[in-house]
């Protein structure tokens, strides 16, 4: 949303209600003044009408055309006549001034009224009135008994009168009028807004150098200080601002100091940790070159397996071997941890047999599966990849084991390679016990075991993956993870893949019809038939964006003008057109083209007569609203059946 400022947002506070206020006047006053200009011309105009019907009585009776013409002149000369025709009884011209020949476009002699003394407006719009008024003579009964009646004597129709009143003059007023109106309309909007921005300065201003104040103490300018002004509430606030800026910097001298001393316990505690793991780097190291007590301890278990007699006996040092097993898995994974921590890992970067080192890997891992009735599974394939052999075979190892270790009995695990590009995949999969959403992450964590909270010794020590993070980040080879509770897990890391000169000749070429592209829709001829042109114009924006050449029409008539011999490889119709129906099209189409075009209906109507008439037609129905996934996979069925008719 676009932010303004004070200035305009008070200018705009200031002038929206007075322009409001002004247009709703300006409107009232000048909507008044135009009814009062037209109810003043029409009362004129009726007026003159009235005058020379009445004194047209007698030059009509008599038939007295010289007089009746000298009247229709002096009527004629008055403001805003444009013409004035005189007609007979029987229609036919007296006498008549101006350009009479507008009185013959109107259709009025069967529509006028023929009761005496009638005065309307037949016609009218913005140029000018045209009015009639019929000429009656009123014959006087010289009856003395029927004198009161004499107001309902009849009276004789003698001819009419119809005259042109021009509106040029009073538009002309009008328009000066509302020139006028909007010229004093403009000056009091420039004085409000003149005004009004002369007021909101003098807020503005104070306030941009508070801002400015504000913008100089957030940058570290603590000895800013903001001058007071004659507006009360700013002046308060200028007063707050700089008592802020002094609480603020004595609190900044008091946190430096503190600072100060916590840097300095900090470099103490640091230097006590760096010499800490110093210590046992040391230590590691020299485990990791004399690991020869253990190695003896290993002997001697043996040894004393072969001198035991009892059952009993057996028992205990089983226990014991189990135990020294468990202490040199851990002795071996924290050396591992402890040489990447440290960065003394260096890859040794060359092309691996992928598919040999899969083998390997399965060969080693069966038997162990085979003692929890596990079924292992193998997907390799014969391609070279750029790794190290001996880190990516660590990883693959550890990956391998976790997932025989938390796979229940009866159980599956697959170790896959699939290509991706360039690329190629290695997968272990399992359909184990799984791992949560939020522990996804928790997994690659030293110790963390989300399985085995009785710490069992024989599903590992938690640093398997842990290991397997920091090998695949230091071999740049991206680690990911899919898994859900109750669906196992998979674990995928992508190896780039070598590409020798032998390797590339010996893979098969891909078979034509293999290259062939079945979902494409470019270069087809389309015709699309709808009287709605949202509807028209949509389809064929649609079909185009996916390479279609499309022709429109609105109705039947139009797709025989435009496109009279024209044959096309798809049809899309609205099924109710102006002239006729979508399937009246198809048989027209039918007749035009030798080869016959897919033919799409549409129809918003789901009535089960049109669909029976649709699968009589031999033509396929989607109702609306269709979806464009579902009107694509209409084409592609049809256009796919039509090519294996050709």
């Amino acid at each position: 949303m676009k932010r303004h400022g004070i200035e305009r947002q008070m200018v705009a506070v200031t002038v929206i209600p007075i322009l409001i206020l002004a247009l709703l006047l300006e409107g009232y006053f000048t909507y008044a003044r135009f009814a009062d200009r037209d109810r003043a011309l029409l009362d004129r105009a009726r007026l003159i009408v009235r005058q020379l019907a009445l004194s047209g009585e007698y030059p009509v009776f008599s038939g007295n055309q010289g007089l009746l013409q000298q009247q229709v002149d002096a009527a004629f000369k008055q403001r805003d006549v444009r013409s004035i025709t005189v007609l007979d009884a029987n229609s036919k011209y007296l006498a008549g001034a101006g350009d009479i020949s507008n009185i013959n476009e109107f259709e009025f002699f069967e529509k006028l009224p023929s009761r005496d003394g009638d005065l309307i407006v037949f016609h009218e719009d913005n140029n000018a009135i045209w009015l009639y008024k019929s000429i009656v003579a009123t014959q006087i009964k010289l009856d003395d008994m029927d004198i009161g009646n004499s107001q309902n004597l009849p009276t004789k129709l003698l001819g009419s009168v119809f005259v042109e009143i021009g509106k040029d003059r009073l538009n002309s007023e009008k328009f000066e009028m509302l020139a006028l109106n909007l010229f004093i309309l403009l000056l009091v909007l420039m004085a409000t807004v003149l005004i009004a921005m002369r007021m909101s300065r003098r807020i503005i201003l104070p306030v941009r150098e508070m801002n400015n104040g504000v913008r100089r103490i957030g940058e570290g300018h603590l000895n800013t200080q903001i001058n007071g002004n004659k507006i009360l509430e700013l002046d308060a606030l200028a007063s707050g601002i700089n008592e802020m800026v002094r609480q603020l910097q004595q609190d900044r001298n008091t946190l430096q100091q503190r600072i100060d001393d916590a840097t300095q316990e900090l470099r103490r505690k640091k230097e006590e940790a760096e010499k800490a793991n110093f210590d046992k780097s040391r230590f590691l190291a020299a485990a990791s070159h004399d690991r020869q007590p253990m190695h003896a301890l290993g002997l001697f278990i043996g040894e004393l397996h072969s001198r035991l007699d009892t059952q009993e006996q057996r028992k205990i040092a089983n226990k014991v071997e189990e135990s020294v097993e468990a202490l040199s898995s851990l002795l071996d994974s924290l050396l591992d941890i402890s040489k990447l921590d440290a960065g003394i890992v260096i890859p040794q970067i060359q092309s691996v047999d992928i598919d040999a080192m899969i083998k390997r890997l399965a060969q080693d891992f069966v038997t162990v599966a085979q003692r929890k009735n596990i079924t292992l599974r193998v997907r390799s394939m014969s391609a070279m990849v750029l790794s190290d052999p001996v880190l990516l075979e660590r990883v693959l190892l550890n990956l391998l084991g976790n997932a025989i270790r938390y796979t229940p009995q009866n159980g599956t695990v697959m170790l896959a390679c699939r290509l991706r590009g360039d690329d190629i995949r290695i997968e272990v999969r399992d359909n184990g016990i799984g791992i949560p959403a939020e522990e996804q992450q928790n997994v690659f964590r030293e110790f963390v075991q989300l399985a085995n909270s009785a710490r069992d010794r024989s599903k590992g020590i938690g640093l398997g993956l842990a290991i397997v993070d920091r090998l695949t980040k230091l071999l740049h080879h991206p680690l990911s993870l899919r898994s859900a509770p109750g669906l196992g897990s998979t674990f995928s890391i992508t190896v780039p893949r070598v590409f020798g000169i032998e390797e590339l000749l010996a893979e098969p070429q891909a078979p034509v019809a293999a290259l062939y592209k079945h979902d494409r829709l470019e270069n087809l001829q389309v015709l699309v038939v709808d009287d709605d042109t949202l509807v028209r114009f949509s389809t064929a924006g649609i079909l185009e964006s996916w390479g279609c050449h499309v022709s429109v029409a609105e109705d039947l008539q139009d797709v025989m003008d435009k496109y009279p011999d024209a044959c096309f490889d798809l049809v899309v119709c609205d099924y109710r057109l102006p002239d006729g129906d979508g399937l009246m099209l198809a048989d027209i189409i039918k007749r035009q083209c030798k080869i016959q075009p897919a033919f799409i209906l549409v129809s918003g109507d789901t009535a089960p007569e049109i669909l029976q008439a649709a699968n009589l037609g031999g033509v396929h129905l989607m109702h609306k609203p269709v979806r464009p996934a579902k009107l694509r996979s209409l084409m592609l069925f049809l256009l796919k059946k039509r090519s294996e008719s050709i």
